[in-house]
């Protein structure tokens, strides 16, 4: 997970700032108490967590950043089940969620040490990464990632937490490389259609116009659903607009279980339903992309 660039202040990061070699622990230059600043709202700097070397990078640069700034540093990790985790094994404690807390610990443990020259939060929260980044850092004054370091067609292909978050993010993000090198912050802008959507919507005042034409569409969304002994198949179709979507997906019940194909249907029409929901966001990222482009 990447991005981060300083929110505001006038030692934040421009260009192709770098961080510091290390984590800074003086005060800003100035006298002791000039140094401090004066209450008023908090200041917060978010920074995803994944257990990689461009998230250490990350928080390593954030947490700079924080101390030049006054701000706190809001150390989020996102994590979710295995896309083919199934039915088949036992519903007890997983592990998945414990592993994603003790990555997140792990992580501040290793680049901040026992003494943290700032105030850091954690927070581990079940959901796809970008969303839960995206939401975290709705009030913050700075987003911080890390670049994973993919070319053009993978992003496109997989979809890029860092590139979802740059273009719909509601604070300057930042992205920091391995080597701890970051980019600009890219501050948030209105997307072409709701640029678009805003003109339309000053001239139709401005002319004394009715109010704003509201458009309602049906996306039809068909499941097929199979059971066959001890698996639950489910294939399927989204037409969101004349753009069709397919998704496969399965669960099999572990034989120990006590048979139960409600649960199994469940299991499997959520994993359906979710790869569409990750096929929509891919699709929304291109045309975005796109757009942005032209």
């Amino acid at each position: 997970m990447g991005s981060s660039n300083a929110g505001s202040g006038s030692n934040a990061a421009s260009g192709s700032a770098d961080a510091p070699g290390g984590i800074p622990t003086a005060e800003p230059a100035g006298s002791p108490e000039g140094a401090r600043r004066s209450p008023g709202p908090e200041r917060r700097i978010v920074v995803g967590i994944d257990g990689s070397a461009p998230s250490k990078a990350a928080l390593r640069w954030a947490v700079g950043q924080a101390v030049l700034t006054g701000a706190a540093v809001h150390a989020v990790a996102a994590w979710e089940y295995p896309s083919l985790y199934g039915w088949f094994a036992p519903m007890v404690d997983d592990g998945f969620e414990q592993t994603a807390r003790r990555t997140l610990s792990a992580e501040i443990n290793e680049v901040l040490g026992p003494e943290r020259p700032v105030e850091v939060r954690e927070s581990l929260v079940l959901g796809h990464a970008a969303d839960v980044l995206l939401e975290a850092a709705e009030d913050a004054d700075l987003l911080v990632l890390g670049s994973r370091g993919r070319g053009t067609f993978a992003r496109t292909l997989l979809g890029s937490v860092s590139a979802r978050c740059a273009v719909h993010g509601s604070c300057p993000v930042v992205i920091v490389r391995s080597d701890g090198t970051a980019t600009a912050p890219h501050r948030p802008t209105a997307s072409p259609a709701t640029a678009a959507a805003d003109e339309a919507a000053k001239a139709a005042g401005a002319a004394g116009a009715a109010e704003p034409v509201v458009r309602t569409k049906d996306w039809q969304l068909s499941l097929h659903v199979v059971e066959d002994r001890d698996t639950t198949r489910v294939h399927a179709v989204l037409d969101a607009d004349g753009t069709v979507l397919h998704s496969d997906a399965r669960s099999r019940r572990n034989p120990r279980d006590t048979p139960a194909p409600q649960v199994g249907d469940e299991f499997a029409v959520g994993r359906a339903l979710v790869d569409l929901g990750h096929q929509l966001l891919r699709a929304g990222m291109h045309d975005a992309t796109d757009r942005t482009d032209e």
